[in-house]
Protein backbone atom coordinates (compact mmCIF):
# COMPACT_ATOMS: atom_id res chain seq x y z
CA UNK A 1 0.00 0.00 0.00
CA UNK A 2 1.37 3.80 -0.77
CA UNK A 3 1.56 6.57 0.61
CA UNK A 4 -1.32 7.81 -0.96
CA UNK A 5 -3.82 4.91 -0.30
CA UNK A 6 -2.66 4.96 3.61
CA UNK A 7 -3.16 8.78 3.53
CA UNK A 8 -7.18 7.95 2.19
CA UNK A 9 -7.66 5.44 4.63
CA UNK A 10 -6.73 8.28 7.50
CA UNK A 11 -8.64 10.43 5.90
CA UNK A 12 -11.84 8.87 5.02
CA UNK A 13 -11.21 7.04 8.59
CA UNK A 14 -11.65 10.57 10.16
CA UNK A 15 -15.02 11.16 7.66
CA UNK A 16 -16.25 8.07 8.19
CA UNK A 17 -15.66 8.79 12.24
CA UNK A 18 -17.52 12.33 11.51
CA UNK A 19 -20.12 10.94 9.56
CA UNK A 20 -21.17 8.34 11.87
CA UNK A 21 -20.96 10.51 14.71
CA UNK A 22 -23.64 13.10 13.02
CA UNK A 23 -25.32 10.66 12.47
CA UNK A 24 -26.29 9.13 16.01
CA UNK A 25 -26.10 12.35 17.20
CA UNK A 26 -29.23 13.82 14.66
CA UNK A 27 -30.88 10.49 16.15
CA UNK A 28 -30.74 11.25 19.66
CA UNK A 29 -31.55 14.54 19.18
CA UNK A 30 -34.47 13.41 17.46
CA UNK A 31 -35.61 11.10 20.01
CA UNK A 32 -35.29 13.78 22.94
CA UNK A 33 -37.01 16.12 20.69
CA UNK A 34 -34.64 19.24 20.69
CA UNK A 35 -32.42 21.60 17.68
CA UNK A 36 -29.59 21.79 18.14
CA UNK A 37 -27.63 25.07 16.97
CA UNK A 38 -23.86 25.86 17.23
CA UNK A 39 -22.21 28.05 14.89
CA UNK A 40 -22.26 26.76 11.47
CA UNK A 41 -23.69 23.76 12.75
CA UNK A 42 -27.79 22.93 12.63
CA UNK A 43 -29.23 19.46 13.94
CA UNK A 44 -32.68 19.65 13.63
CA UNK A 45 -35.59 17.55 15.50
CA UNK A 46 -38.03 16.52 12.63
CA UNK A 47 -38.60 13.09 11.43
CA UNK A 48 -37.09 13.38 8.01
CA UNK A 49 -33.87 14.95 9.10
CA UNK A 50 -33.61 13.83 12.73
CA UNK A 51 -34.38 10.31 12.80
CA UNK A 52 -34.54 8.90 8.93
CA UNK A 53 -31.50 11.12 7.91
CA UNK A 54 -29.34 10.29 11.23
CA UNK A 55 -30.16 6.90 10.05
CA UNK A 56 -28.69 7.09 6.87
CA UNK A 57 -25.63 9.21 7.79
CA UNK A 58 -24.50 6.48 10.37
CA UNK A 59 -25.12 3.79 7.47
CA UNK A 60 -22.54 5.73 5.27
CA UNK A 61 -19.84 6.37 7.65
CA UNK A 62 -20.42 2.43 8.62
CA UNK A 63 -19.80 1.92 4.77
CA UNK A 64 -17.19 4.38 4.90
CA UNK A 65 -15.17 2.80 8.10
CA UNK A 66 -15.71 -1.09 6.43
CA UNK A 67 -13.67 0.30 3.20
CA UNK A 68 -11.16 2.12 4.89
CA UNK A 69 -8.70 -1.15 5.92
CA UNK A 70 -7.73 -1.97 2.07
CA UNK A 71 -8.88 1.58 0.44
CA UNK A 72 -6.71 0.22 -2.98
CA UNK A 73 -8.90 -2.66 -3.71
CA UNK A 74 -11.82 -1.63 -5.96
CA UNK A 75 -14.69 -3.53 -3.80
CA UNK A 76 -13.41 -1.78 -0.54
CA UNK A 77 -12.87 1.89 -2.18
CA UNK A 78 -16.28 1.01 -3.36
CA UNK A 79 -17.98 0.88 0.15
CA UNK A 80 -16.12 4.25 0.77
CA UNK A 81 -17.68 5.70 -2.42
CA UNK A 82 -21.60 3.99 -1.51
CA UNK A 83 -20.54 6.03 2.17
CA UNK A 84 -19.87 9.44 0.39
CA UNK A 85 -22.58 8.58 -2.21
CA UNK A 86 -25.45 8.53 0.98
CA UNK A 87 -24.00 11.98 2.16
CA UNK A 88 -24.60 13.54 -1.20
CA UNK A 89 -27.62 12.02 -1.43
CA UNK A 90 -28.52 13.71 1.79
CA UNK A 91 -26.86 16.91 1.81
CA UNK A 92 -28.26 17.06 -1.97
CA UNK A 93 -32.00 16.92 -0.23
CA UNK A 94 -30.99 19.74 2.56
CA UNK A 95 -30.07 21.63 -0.09
CA UNK A 96 -33.03 21.10 -2.20
CA UNK A 97 -35.44 22.18 1.32
CA UNK A 98 -32.73 25.33 1.27
CA UNK A 99 -33.58 26.19 -2.55
CA UNK A 100 -37.54 25.36 -2.04
CA UNK A 101 -37.93 27.66 1.53
CA UNK A 102 -35.56 30.69 -0.56
CA UNK A 103 -38.25 30.81 -3.28
CA UNK A 104 -41.52 32.31 -1.47
CA UNK A 105 -41.43 35.79 0.15
CA UNK A 106 -42.12 35.76 3.81
CA UNK A 107 -45.21 35.76 5.05
CA UNK A 108 -45.43 40.00 5.58
CA UNK A 109 -44.27 40.64 1.93
CA UNK A 110 -47.25 41.12 -0.53
CA UNK A 111 -45.34 39.81 -3.31
CA UNK A 112 -45.23 35.95 -4.09
CA UNK A 113 -41.47 35.60 -5.00
CA UNK A 114 -38.61 36.67 -2.60
CA UNK A 115 -36.25 39.06 -4.02
CA UNK A 116 -32.89 38.29 -5.05
CA UNK A 117 -31.06 39.58 -2.02
CA UNK A 118 -33.73 37.87 -0.08
CA UNK A 119 -33.39 34.54 -1.77
CA UNK A 120 -29.11 34.71 -1.64
CA UNK A 121 -29.58 35.46 2.09
CA UNK A 122 -31.35 31.81 2.93
CA UNK A 123 -28.62 30.48 2.19
CA UNK A 124 -26.31 31.32 5.12
CA UNK A 125 -25.31 29.13 7.79
CA UNK A 126 -26.22 27.61 10.08
CA UNK A 127 -25.85 24.24 8.06
CA UNK A 128 -26.94 20.64 8.33
CA UNK A 129 -24.28 18.30 9.14
CA UNK A 130 -24.52 16.54 5.65
CA UNK A 131 -24.27 19.96 3.94
CA UNK A 132 -20.67 20.57 6.01
CA UNK A 133 -19.45 17.54 5.45
CA UNK A 134 -20.40 17.74 1.36
CA UNK A 135 -17.17 19.17 0.45
CA UNK A 136 -14.63 16.32 2.81
CA UNK A 137 -16.61 13.53 0.72
CA UNK A 138 -16.08 14.60 -2.57
CA UNK A 139 -12.30 13.82 -2.40
CA UNK A 140 -13.59 10.52 -3.15
CA UNK A 141 -14.02 11.96 -6.72
CA UNK A 142 -11.11 13.09 -7.04
CA UNK A 143 -9.59 9.22 -5.61
CA UNK A 144 -11.81 7.74 -8.42
CA UNK A 145 -10.14 9.14 -11.69
CA UNK A 146 -6.77 9.26 -10.01
CA UNK A 147 -6.27 5.61 -9.01
CA UNK A 148 -7.79 4.38 -12.41
CA UNK A 149 -11.12 2.98 -10.82
CA UNK A 150 -12.73 5.14 -13.16
CA UNK A 151 -11.77 3.32 -16.21
CA UNK A 152 -11.54 -0.26 -14.77
CA UNK A 153 -13.82 -3.26 -16.37
CA UNK A 154 -12.83 -5.74 -12.63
Amino acid sequence: MTTEHKFASIYFGITGILVTGFGLTDILLFIAGSKYTFGLLFIPDDFFRGAWGGLIMVFGGLFMLSGVKDISNLQQFTKVFLGAALVWILAGCDLLAIFCGAVPAGSDSPDFFNSFSGFISEFAPPYTPAVLLLPFSLVILVLLYRWGFADSNE
